[in-house]
């Protein structure tokens, strides 16, 4: 099964404003039987990393799922659990009216195994 993450976000607020208040993923999956997923969010706290999202899924073969998290936290990561090599994830940051946030956004090919 491929593990991915999105790497440390640094997500500190800048003149109050933290960068990205979201985080938008899309999962695709690109293969002809239905994947598993499993997706973990962790914020920094300190040296270590608490989770606070864990969801398990499945994505049907040909379909897109997708999901938004909170993500207002000083930095923020990421992982990935799928059960296909055909699944690709892409993650966006979105700021407090909606758009994105060029900083904080992971497109398939950049998401990186662990």
């Amino acid at each position: 099964m491929p593990n991915l993450t999105t790497g440390l976000f640094d997500n500190t607020p800048v003149a109050g404003i933290r960068p990205s208040t979201t985080l938008s993923i899309n999962i695709s999956n690109n293969d002809t039987v239905a994947a598993d997923v499993l997706i973990e969010g962790f914020f920094q706290s300190g040296t270590t990393k608490v989770l606070y999202v864990q969801e398990l899924f499945i994505v049907a073969p040909g379909n897109v799922a997708q999901r938004t998290y909170y993500a207002q936290f000083d930095a923020f990561e990421f992982q990935f659990t799928v059960s296909s090599e055909e699944v690709a994830v892409t993650a966006w940051g979105k700021d407090a009216a909606g758009n994105l946030t060029t900083a904080h956004r992971v497109i398939a090919q950049e998401v990186d195994p662990f």
